[in-house]
């Protein structure tokens, strides 16, 4: 009987499981613990798992034996021997080395991001012993700049986009940057792979290290490491558009799964989500299975009904838990004092409330004396506009009490419109209930009339703790006012109700008379006068009836606890993620479609595609299964993590990977070039210790990598032949027309972030810090991996910066980027001719060339070409370039262009240049 093809067979389970599924009614999901669980032999029969298992990315590593040189005197090492192999094999010879200046920039902007300065040149020139191309490596590796330049490679992969995450009305907190910055010193410090995946991945499940609570510096730095690398799961695409909670929900566990899988499986597991995957093998409860681990992950404080509460990114503070401990101890004891005091007002209320009470006629009485002011009431949520706030239903006294508050907190504004009678000054009143100082703005007609409005807490956001505070005195106009509230950030205080009064001199002249007369409190007879229906002070109200004993006796407890609070020690903030209280399974989504879900769950797990290689470890009960998940993954006999990794190194080198597709190893991605060399890297990566700086100085030393490129090759006349024995010569560009067997060095255009830093480091306005010494960020915020998110860029050009990152192929919008892609467009061009950016820097790149008196024009020309392209001109070069700026400064004699000018235009002419903008 002929077999059914996988996709017909995806088919009929997915149509079998829809028949047979209890649909759950719109906008309503299961309850798990109600739902039975599911058969585990549930879609094995659409793979054929003995097949796939010898699938060349799903076998075990195992260590190829090195090819014999056929030519000793290239190789240099065993990839050189698997390189000359297949170049044999295809009737192709490697190039001849490259000269020691093109090594030199090569090799500087490969692991630093950075051109050699000058005084690097020429110390690589002038080293004639053995071994001075070894030492370059060894220091550019020691070099603090190595972290930055590979952690911007991680950090591609990683979907993180500087700038993007902020945390608006949140002090204390640099965002994403504490990731970045963990990414960058892991790099630095050569940590070992395994351990740089187990953190990201579980970091925070991680023991703690003992020494931390004594006081170890590099066990407080890997305590820290451990609650900051887990940012790996929480910097992604946060769907600010997605309304539905319940959707929001399994969006961020998807783009968690996916931005995993890709990133150490090297395969897309995401399409499993809605149906079996249709060319890889996971199906669809091995999505649900690892959506589960994710699901039981917590990477934001709430997710609640209200759908804009979902983009609140949980955060921890960077500090040991004895730290945090001893803070959380100072803050019950002020939590203590606030609420003793607190006890203490409501006793002073009820004693006043009970005499207020009973003169209430003789306050009635009073106040039918006393002419009434003009007063309009208004209920808070019936505003005219707002921003980033909400109306909240509370209940008191079995009553719903509606009141706006933050929703965002960030800029958040609210707008009312009052109809007065006359112009004149009004007095603006709210009812409102805040825990912390959060200062309000409030203008009138666009004219500010406060900018600390209702500061004073009232002891909490519950209806209790209301109070009547004056927010503001207006002056208003006869007929319609508008009236706004403004918060820059932080929590916005809980308003009920507004009131509006005219101030009348008059009418307070007689309150006071009739107060003094009938032996009553001035303050309350006007409440009386202007507000009968309501005149009750709140508890929080009560502090402005106090004698002055009472409020010295409050004021020294609130001491007390400011004191406290000040005590706190003040640990910034990161992006963080734990786990669930409550771990969960899922069930299967059918279709992906949320309101659609199976009448079973998945038992939380891993992808079984690999188990005839690595069994997978279970998931322990009352756990999301993350530890494990990272466990699976370093294991040194998973066949996929270690040749993933090895790949994205060999990619970043020589701009293709030997996998040229590094984010696919599955059956859609590309196969491997040399599938030998690919086994052998990784084998002896997961040896070595995991090491990736080991792995830099095996492909750095190596023959292939000092090769010369295609242009070079081309002008040796043959040269490449390295032994007598050679075969005949061929056209390797038409054998080999992509370089795919690497027969030379692949000429590279320098990535967006090199181009900028390449331009900075020619105004020497960016500081080379020693190799060997940890990295100074504060020194290096200039730079373009910092520079938006540290506001370094130059003044007035930041939307330039990022203008140019797009420009040249840096992926702004957070996706995960396996490779950059190389464009080459007209707007490349015209940016270096019209650009604010490259004029602003060659206008200082001229500045510092002029500063330069003791230089001859010849001279000063031959620096700019040192600093710009990292190499002396030659005659004709420098011929022409002194001869520009000498008909430059002559023409700036006659007042069309200053010499400034004229060196300015050859320095953006060298920026524009390709010589700059590629590594050859």
């Amino acid at each position: 009987m002929r077999r059914r093809s996988i996709f017909s067979r995806c088919v009929a389970a997915t149509l079998a499981a829809i028949a047979g599924a209890a649909i759950a009614t719109a906008r309503a999901v299961p309850t798990p613990s109600a739902a039975p669980r599911y058969d585990a032999t549930a879609g094995q029969d659409a793979y054929d798992w003995k097949r796939w298992a010898e699938h060349w990315a799903y076998r075990p590593v195992t260590k190829p034996v090195v090819p014999g040189l056929a030519e000793p005197a290239w190789g240099r090492n065993p990839v050189d021997a698997f390189v000359l192999a297949k170049l044999r094999a295809a009737g192709l010879s490697p190039a001849p080395e490259a000269d020691k200046l093109t090594l030199v920039r090569r090799v500087t902007f490969d692991l630093t991001g950075l051109p050699p300065t000058p005084e690097e040149v020429r110390a690589f020139l002038a080293d004639k012993a053995d071994g001075a191309y070894e030492r370059l490596v060894d220091r550019l590796l020691a070099s603090p700049h190595y972290g930055e330049h590979w952690g911007r490679h991680w950090l591609d992969v990683a979907r993180y986009t500087p700038g993007r995450v902020a945390f608006p009305g949140v002090k204390g907190t640099a965002g994403d940057s504490h990731y970045r910055d963990y990414v960058v010193w892991a790099f630095n410090a050569d940590k070992p792979y395994d351990r740089f995946v187990t953190e990201q991945l579980a970091g925070d499940l991680l023991p703690v290290p003992a020494a931390s609570a004594a006081g170890d510096a590099d066990a407080r730095q890997q305590y820290l490491d451990q609650i900051v690398a887990p940012g790996f799961l929480s910097i992604g695409a946060w769907f600010d558009q997605e309304t539905d909670p319940n959707r929001l929900r399994l969006e961020i566990v998807d783009e968690m799964v996916n931005a995993t899988t890709r990133t150490f499986l090297g395969q897309s597991v995401a399409c499993a989500r809605c149906h079996d995957h249709k060319f890889d093998p996971f199906p669809t409860q091995d999505y649900y299975a690892l959506a589960g681990v994710f699901r039981s992950t917590r990477v934001v404080g709430d997710v609640s009904d209200n759908w804009r509460d979902g983009r609140v990114r949980q955060l921890r503070p960077l500090a040991t838990p004895d730290q945090v401990a001893a803070n959380d101890t100072v803050r019950r004891k002020a939590a203590d004092l606030q609420a003793a005091r607190w006890d203490r007002l409501v006793a002073l209320h009820a004693a006043r409330s009970a005499a207020w009470h009973a003169a209430e006629p003789a306050y009635r009485a009073a106040a039918a004396t006393v002419a009434k002011p003009f007063t309009l009431a208004r209920e808070a949520e019936d505003f005219d506009g707002q921003d980033n706030l909400r109306i909240a239903q509370l209940s008191r006294d079995g009553h719903a009490v509606e009141v706006i508050e933050t929703q965002t907190p960030t800029a958040q504004w609210v707008k009312y419109k009052f109809t007065v009678p006359v112009p004149g000054r009004y007095r603006l009143d709210a009812l409102y209930a805040a825990a912390d100082r959060t200062p309000l703005e409030v203008t009138a007609n666009g004219d500010v009339a406060a900018r600390d409005a209702l500061v004073a807490p009232t002891g909490g956001t519950n209806l209790a703790h209301q109070r009547w505070g004056t927010a503001a005195v207006l002056d208003l106009k006869a007929g319609l006012n508008f009236v706004r509230l403004n918060a820059k950030e932080g929590a916005f205080p809980r308003l009920d109700k507004l009131r509006l009064t005219r101030i009348d001199p008059d009418i307070e002249a007689q309150v006071k008379a009739v107060a003094a007369a009938n032996k009553l409190d001035a303050t309350l007879l006007e409440r009386f006068v202007c507000w009968p229906n309501d005149p009750w002070p709140t508890v929080a109200d009560t502090e402005v009836f106090l004698t002055d004993a009472e409020a010295a006796e409050l004021a020294k407890t609130t001491a007390e606890a400011d004191a406290l609070a000040g005590a706190l020690a003040p640990y910034p903030l990161a992006v963080a993620v734990t786990d669930q209280p409550d771990p969960v399974d899922l069930p299967v989504y059918l279709r992906g479609q949320t309101y659609r879900p199976s009448a079973y769950l998945v038992p939380r797990g891993l992808p079984r595609f690999l188990d005839p290689a690595l069994p997978r470890p279970p998931v322990p009960p009352g756990e999301s299964g993350r530890l494990e998940l990272a466990k699976w993954l370093t294991d040194p006999r998973h066949p996929l993590t270690a040749r993933v990794m090895v790949n994205r190194v060999w990619a970043w080198h020589f701009g293709r990977g030997i996998v040229d597709s590094p984010s696919d190893f599955g059956s859609r991605g590309s196969p491997p070039t040399h599938p030998e060399l690919l086994d052998w890297l990784a084998a002896t990566f997961v040896e070595q210790g995991w090491g990736v700086k080991a792995l830099h100085r095996l492909i750095l030393t190596s023959s292939a990598y000092r090769q010369a490129g295609a242009a070079a090759r081309s002008e040796s006349s043959g040269a490449a032949a390295v032994s007598a024995g050679a075969r005949s010569p061929v056209d390797p560009h038409q054998l080999d027309p992509d370089d795919k067997l690497l027969w030379h060095f692949p000429r590279r255009r320098l990535e967006a972030e090199a181009l900028y830093d390449a331009m900075l480091s020619t105004t020497n306005n960016l500081a080379r810090q020693p190799a060997g010494k940890p990295l100074e960020f504060a020194k290096s915020s200039n730079r373009a991996m910092y520079t938006l998110t540290t506001g370094r860029s130059p003044k007035g050009l930041g939307p330039d910066v990022r203008k140019m990152l797009g420009l040249f192929d840096c992926d702004l919008s957070g996706a995960p980027v396996e490779a950059r892609s190389v464009s080459a467009t007209p707007a490349q061009s015209l940016f270096w001719l019209n650009s604010p950016l490259p004029k602003f820097f060659a206008d200082a790149f001229a500045a510092r060339l002029l500063k330069m008196t003791q230089l001859t024009d010849p001279k000063r020309v031959e620096m700019a070409y040192l600093l710009a392209v990292g190499r002396s001109p030659d005659k004709a070069e420098e011929e022409r370039a002194v001869a520009f700026v000498g008909g430059g400064e002559q023409a700036g004699e006659a007042g069309t262009e200053t010499k400034q000018e004229a060196w300015a235009r050859l320095c953006q002419a060298l920026y524009a240049s390709s010589e700059f903008r590629y590594v050859e």
